[in-house]
């Protein structure tokens, strides 16, 4: 049985902007806090990085944050594939595309959820009932964290 993976947004989830767009790309610690909630009750739980952050000049930065707040380097599994250059892709819904694609190269995977703040790129994509929806003001709490744990175990 395949473990189950979460698909993780970093910009709204894991960094809180209450004044609009981030100044200072750094995670939140509350919102990194019910992250490390989700991690202890989710057996063998892998994340896969459906952000921007895990393309190209931002890669580097993903790494010095996810260390820097001891999250586990090993629970991460990959990132999405990148539809940037895809036209038959929308913008808009380009996030749960990306993500549809990961489900369909790993047809095994069947305990999944995604957190996001952008539910316009995802809801209609992907089923509701495994997505999780922040408010980019404040990212990621623990509510958040206990839906994800009801949807992954």
């Amino acid at each position: 049985m395949h473990p189950p993976v979460l698909f993780l947004d970093i910009d709204g989830v894991l960094i809180a902007f209450p004044e609009g767009e981030p100044t200072a790309p750094q995670f939140t610690p509350q919102c990194v806090e019910a992250l490390k909630v989700v991690i202890a009750a989710v057996p063998r739980l892998q994340i896969v990085f459906s952000t921007t952050w895990r393309l190209g000049e931002h890669v580097n930065r993903l790494h010095s944050e996810w260390l820097a707040h001891r999250l586990p380097i090993a629970i991460t599994r990959d990132g999405t594939p990148d539809t940037r250059e895809d036209p038959s892709v929308p913008r808009i819904h380009r996030r749960g595309r990306e993500i549809e694609a990961w489900l369909a190269a790993h047809p095994g995977v069947s305990r999944w959820a995604v957190i996001d703040d952008d539910r316009l790129a995802i809801e209609p994509i992907l089923s509701a009932t495994r997505c999780v929806f922040t408010d980019p003001a404040r990212g990621m709490d623990t509510g958040h964290a206990e839906r994800l744990i009801a949807i992954l175990c």
